[in-house]
């Protein structure tokens, strides 16, 4: 595993221990569930939550009847994930780059506000297509570099205060482009509501393989 992979996977174990805490914790599980919801699961459809974290998004989508395995790089997340027990043999530790499913894996893919951390974007876009099935859905919610708030969150406070310079976001239209790169068939790539100010930072997406 890369150096800037393990140097994220240790940002994200010290967060895993207040990650359900304090008010933006709490905004982005809120997103992540209007992620979830706007993919439409349905009963028997298996899904990956990439970036998983400590199980939220993952439990939800058991909750709608679909098979969730939960994949995230950070051993501290993976393990207050762990604790969910209907999250029991459905969590794996992996490199969004090199994901450990076979072609077709999936039906839909719900990855939230953790895309950003990836070292290899356009790699880890083609592996989120290649373990989707012909028709299957990607469900992504990012910061976006065309927004004050999402450039200010990310190039600002990641990379000069935490150090992470390999963070990158991208605009509305770097999304599209990279998403037809990537071999997906179709694509939507649409911005949060005015009255929401960390929604309307973000890139909410759904793209057909």
């Amino acid at each position: 595993m890369s150096d800037e992979l393990h140097k994220h996977g240790r940002f994200f174990d010290v967060w895993s221990k207040f990650y359900r805490t304090g008010p933006f914790g709490l905004e982005l599980r809120r997103i992540q569930r209007i992620a979830i919801e706007r993919l439409k699961i349905l009963p028997g459809e298996r899904v990956l939550d990439l970036g998983c974290g400590p199980g939220d998004g993952a439990t939800r989508i058991s909750e709608t009847g679909g098979l969730a395995i939960g994949l995230d790089y950070s051993e501290g997340m993976l393990q207050a994930a762990a604790k969910v027990p209907a999250l029991s043999g459905r969590l794996l530790r992996g490199d969004a780059g090199r994901l450990p499913f076979a072609d077709g894996s999936f039906d839909k893919i719900v990855c939230t506000n953790s895309f950003h951390h990836y070292p290899n974007h356009i790699p880890a876009l083609r592996e989120m297509r290649r373990v989707l099935r012909p028709g299957g859905v990607l469900g992504l919610v990012d910061p976006r570099k065309d927004h004050l708030f999402g450039w200010a969150a990310i190039d600002l406070v990641e990379n000069a205060v935490f150090g992470l310079e390999e963070v990158r976001i991208f605009s509305v239209m770097q999304w599209y482009r990279m998403l037809s790169e990537c071999g997906f068939a179709s694509s939507k790539v649409e911005v949060g509501p005015w009255w929401s100010p960390v929604e309307r930072a973000e890139v909410f997406i759904q793209a057909t393989a």
